[in-house]
């Protein structure tokens, strides 16, 4: 089901749930339910991936039950927290805002390995898109000395964290800049090599950012 087909019926859902929610429910009780009806946990920043797709490998068998329930994703709505419904946007036990995603059995190909490591990265905001490229160029061709505190700051560990996720799950610099910065701060070209930009980020110190981890079916 397309994403966007698939929002509209899950905010129906949602707001069944919540209203029927008199009780506070623990994680564990958002699992067993989201796991029947293939929801799972979209966090918008720093999340427990195992939790986050929990319900994932225990829905997805019930639609194959020759699926490997480890090859599971979580796709989000693909837009920032500041455009999701608010009556949509929960917290789980540890605190960390999340809203219910879709999820994604049998992960395979590319372009399912792209959806799901896009949903794992934060999204750009227009903050970020505005520093975004001086960040990058700077942090490459200069070093880490040499950026400001704030938003190019933030923006230089977000360019890093996600390029060392793609290059993990096997997606090259034409994913990342044409499919993830450029499609999301509407920049259709870069006046630099995407291929040399990118190795240079996934050379920076981890202290910098790390990979969100492995996402292919089967490990990386």
């Amino acid at each position: 089901m397309r994403a966007a087909a698939f929002f509209p019926i899950l905010l129906a859902g949602m707001a069944g749930m919540t209203s029927a929610a008199v009780l506070p429910r623990s994680d564990a009780d958002d699992i067993a339910i989201y796991g029947r009806i293939g929801i799972c946990f979209s966090y918008f920043a720093d999340g427990n991936i195992q939790k986050e797709l929990a319900p994932c490998s225990v829905w997805c068998p019930t639609q194959n039950p020759d699926s490997d329930p480890n090859a599971v994703g979580c796709k989000g709505p693909g837009i920032s927290r500041e455009k999701i419904d608010r009556s949509i946007v929960f917290k789980d036990d540890d605190g960390k805002e999340y809203t219910p995603g879709e999820c994604i059995c049998d992960l395979e190909g590319a372009s399912v390995i792209l959806a799901v490591v896009l949903k794992a990265l934060s999204e750009l905001d227009e903050v970020l898109c505005g520093v975004v490229l001086s960040a990058i160029t700077t942090l490459v061709e200069v070093g880490l000395s040499a950026l400001p505190g704030g938003a190019p700051g933030t923006a230089a560990r977000r360019a890093v964290e996600s390029a060392k996720t793609f290059a993990e799950n096997g997606l090259d610099a034409a994913s990342y800049f044409d499919s993830w910065i450029g499609a999301v701060c509407g920049i259709p070209n870069f006046a630099f090599n995407i291929d040399d930009v990118f190795q240079g980020l996934n050379n920076a110190p981890d202290s910098l950012g790390r990979s969100r981890g492995c996402f292919k079916k089967g490990g990386c």
